[in-house]
C-alpha cells in the first residue's frame, strides 16, 4: 500500500515529534489503566472485607415471628442462598486486665450460631489464632486489632457488660480477622444461646437473620423473593453499606474523569504534531497531487501517520500497564501496605475495561489525526506548489 510507505517515511524523517506523540499516549493509556485497576481491586476488597462476615440479605422485621427456626428453613430452601445465620446483635462493654493494665471499650457484640456460620461466612477460615468452639458457652471471639490492642493472650478471662448493665465472664477462644478496621477493631462475636441469655431473650427470638449467597449481586433479587413469598421486609448488603459505596463511584468517577484528560491531552500532542507535518509537507502535498494523487490519497497518508502514532503508543502504554499491574498485584509495596489496611495491593481489570479504554483511545486519535488529514487532502496543486 503506496499511502502506508509515505505515511512510514514521514515519520522516520521526524522521529523526534513521532516519539513526543508516541509517548503522550504511552502515559496517557498507561495512568488510565493501572489508575483503574488499582482502583477496581481496592473497591472489591474493601467490599469482600465488609461481606467476610457480613450478610448479603438481612431479615430483621422478625417480631411476629413465633418461631425463627421455621422462617430459616423457608430461607434455606431459596435458590442461590449459601446460608442463613440467625443473629442477636447489641452494644456492649468489655472489660480486660492484662499485661497493659486495665482495658475497658465499647463494642458491637454479634450473637451468632456458631453451626449455621460456618456454613454461612466460612467463619473458622477467619480465625487466625485460637480455635472456633461449637460447644462452649463462654466463649468469645475478638478482632485482631482489638486482641492486639489489649495485649491479650488466647485463653484470658474478658468481661462483657450488656446494655441491660448485666456482666457475664468471658474466655478469649479465637481471633478473627475479617480485613475490615471496624469489624476488628471494634466486634466481638458470642455464642447465640449466651447473647439471648444476655438480653433476657426466648431461645425461639433472634434480632435477625442472615442471609449469605452464592452470588452477592443477586441480593436484591433474594431480598425481592423473601417479601413476595414470606412477607418479611428486608435489606440488602447494598442498602446497610450505600453512603459507603456512593462514595467509592464517586471517587472512581472523578478518578477516571482527571486521568481521562491526559489521554485527551496527548491526542491533542497529536494534532499539534499532525498539523506541523502538514505543514512542512506543502510542497511534497503539491507534488504527490501533481503525480494524480487524488484528495482521499492524501488525506489516508496522514491519517495513516497519525493512527499509526497513536497504533504504537496505545500497544506500548497496554502492555507496559499490565505489567506494572502484574508487578503490583505480586509483590507488595511495603511504603502503602504498611500505611493501608492491606498486606498486598490488589488488581481488578477485566477484558471489558481495557477494550473500551483501547477503543476510547482509538477515537480520540482518530480526530486528533483526521483534522489534519482533512486540511492536507483538500490542497489543490497550484495552492501547495505556490508555498514553495
Amino acid at each position: 500500500m503506496l499511502e502506508f510507505f509515505i505515511a512510514k517515511k514521514h515519520i522516520l524523517e521526524k522521529k523526534k515529534q513521532s516519539l513526543i506523540g508516541i509517548l503522550g499516549i504511552t502515559i496517557g493509556i498507561t495512568v488510565l489503566m493501572v489508575s483503574i485497576g488499582i482502583a477496581n481491586g481496592l473497591d472489591k476488597n474493601m467490599i469482600n472485607s465488609i461481606l467476610s462476615i457480613g450478610s448479603h440479605v438481612s431479615v430483621a422485621d422478625l417480631d411476629r415471628e413465633d418461631n425463627y427456626k421455621d422462617l430459616l428453613q423457608k430461607l434455606e430452601k431459596i435458590d442461590g442462598v449459601k446460608g442463613v445465620i440467625p443473629k442477636v446483635s447489641t452494644q456492649g462493654i468489655i472489660k480486660y486486665t492484662g499485661n497493659y493494665g486495665s482495658y475497658v471499650s465499647g463494642v458491637k457484640v454479634d450473637g451468632i450460631d456458631f453451626e449455621k456460620a460456618e456454613k454461612g461466612f466460612d467463619l473458622s477460615r477467619k480465625i487466625v489464632e485460637g480455635t472456633l468452639n461449637k460447644e462452649k458457652k463462654n466463649t468469645i471471639l475478638i478482632g485482631k486489632e482489638l486482641f492486639y490492642q489489649l495485649g491479650a493472650n488466647i485463653g484470658d478471662k474478658i468481661t462483657l457488660v450488656s446494655a441491660e448493665n448485666q456482666e457475664l465472664p468471658f474466655v478469649i477462644g479465637g481471633v478473627f480477622e475479617s480485613g475490615y478496621y471496624e469489624y476488628d477493631m471494634n466486634m466481638v462475636i458470642i455464642p447465640l444461646a449466651t447473647a439471648q441469655y444476655l438480653l433476657y431473650l426466648d431461645p425461639n427470638k433472634v434480632t435477625s437473620l442472615e442471609v449469605t449467597l452464592d452470588d452477592p449481586y443477586k441480593a436484591e433479587k433474594v431480598a425481592d423473593i423473601i417479601f413476595d413469598k414470606y412477607g418479611f421486609l428486608s435489606r440488602t448488603w447494598g442498602d446497610q453499606n450505600r453512603n459507603l459505596l456512593s462514595a467509592l463511584a464517586l471517587e472512581k468517577t472523578v478518578m477516571i474523569v482527571v486521568f481521562s484528560l491526559i489521554v485527551v491531552i496527548a491526542g491533542f500532542v497529536v494534532w499539534v504534531i499532525m498539523n506541523m507535518l502538514v505543514r512542512e509537507k506543502i510542497k511534497d502535498i503539491g507534488i504527490m497531487r501533481a503525480m494524480g494523487f487524488s484528495k482521499k490519497n492524501i488525506m489516508r497518508i496522514f491519517l495513516l501517520e497519525g493512527m499509526t502514532l497513536g497504533g504504537i503508543g496505545i500497544l506500548i502504554g497496554t502492555v507496559l500497564s499490565l505489567i506494572i499491574l502484574w508487578y503490583v498485584e505480586n509483590y507488595s509495596i511495603a511504603g502503602i501496605t504498611s500505611i493501608y489496611y492491606l498486606t498486598k495491593i490488589p488488581v481488578e481489570l477485566s477484558v471489558k475495561e481495557i477494550i473500551t479504554i483501547i477503543l476510547v483511545n482509538v477515537v480520540i486519535i482518530f480526530f486528533s489525526s483526521i483534522f489534519p488529514a482533512y486540511r492536507a487532502g483538500k490542497m489543490e496543486t497550484m495552492e501547495a506548489l505556490r508555498h514553495e
